[in-house]
C-alpha cells in the first residue's frame, strides 16, 4: 500500500490507545503540560494510524481527556500505509518535549529498527566507565554476531572455548539469556572452514607421518635387539 497522510479532525475520546508508548511522564510534568495547554492552547497535531491508534501526542491526548472532555475535536494527520515499524520510529521521534524514556519499552521498541532515531540524551550511567566484560548500558549501541547452538552440550563448549564462562548481559526487559565479550578479548580464534579443513588435513597428515617414523623406529629397534642376539 502506498504510503500518504491524510488531515483530518477526530473526537478525542474516538481516538485509541491500544498502539503503546515506550515515554512516561511524572505527574509534575503532566500538570505542567496541562498548564500549558490551557493557558497557551494545544498548538500541536495529533498524529494516529489507519486504525485511529495514537501515534503521536499521547500525553497531550491525556490531558485533553481529563480538562476538555472527550468530545473535544482534534487536528489530526492520518497515516496510511505504514509498517508498525515505520510507526514506532515516528513515535519515537515525535517524542521530544514532556515526558523521559521509559528505557525498558525503548529497548524493546528498537530491537528491530534499522534507522537513526537521533536520541543522545540517555543519562543512566555516567560518562566515564570501564566496561571489562561489555556490560550492556541500556539503550548504548553494539553491534552483534548471534551464534546459535543446537544443543546444551554445544552451547556450553561455545562459551568455554570463547573465554565467557559467567559474563552476562542484560538485553532488554525480556530477560534474554546472553553473554559478551569484547572481540580483542576473545580466547578463542576463528578460522574459516576452508581453512579449517586445511589444517585438518595438515594435522592428520602430520599425525600420520609421526605414527609411521614410531613404527619404523620401533621396527629398528626391534631388529637391533635381534641382531644382539
Amino acid at each position: 500500500m502506498k504510503k500518504k497522510i491524510e488531515i483530518c479532525k477526530m473526537k478525542a475520546g474516538d481516538i485509541k490507545t491500544g498502539f503503546g508508548n515506550p515515554r512516561k511522564i511524572s505527574q509534575k510534568k503532566l500538570d505542567e503540560l496541562s498548564e500549558s495547554m490551557i493557558n497557551l492552547g494545544d498548538f500541536g497535531i495529533y498524529i494516529i494510524d489507519e486504525h485511529d491508534n495514537i501515534i503521536g501526542g499521547n500525553q497531550r491526548l491525556k490531558v485533553v481527556l481529563n480538562k476538555f472532555g472527550p468530545d473535544t475535536e482534534l487536528d489530526c494527520k492520518r497515516l496510511i500505509g505504514y509498517t508498525k515499524a515505520e510507526l514506532r520510529a515516528i513515535n519515537i521521534k515525535d517524542n521530544t518535549h514532556a515526558g523521559e524514556w521509559d528505557l525498558e519499552s525503548l529497548a524493546d521498541w528498537t530491537a528491530d529498527l534499522n534507522i537513526d532515531l537521533g536520541i543522545s540524551e540517555i543519562k543512566e550511567e555516567p560518562e566515564e566507565r570501564s566496561i571489562p566484560e561489555m556490560e550492556l548500558i541500556r539503550y548504548e549501541k553494539y553491534d552483534y554476531v548471534l551464534i546459535a547452538c543446537r544443543s546444551e552440550l554445544d552451547y556450553n563448549d561455545l562459551v568455554r572455548r570463547l573465554g565467557i564462562e559467567g559474563r552476562k548481559v542484560s538485553i532488554s526487559k525480556r530477560k534474554i539469556n546472553a553473554r559478551a565479550i569484547w572481540y580483542d578479548k576473545m580466547e578463542a580464534t576463528i578460522v574459516p572452514n576452508s581453512e579449517l579443513k586445511k589444517l585438518e588435513n595438515e594435522h592428520q597428515s602430520n599425525s600420520d607421518k609421526q605414527a609411521g617414523e614410531d613404527t619404523k623406529r620401533t621396527e629398528k629397534c626391534s631388529e637391533e635387539a635381534e641382531n644382539e642376539e
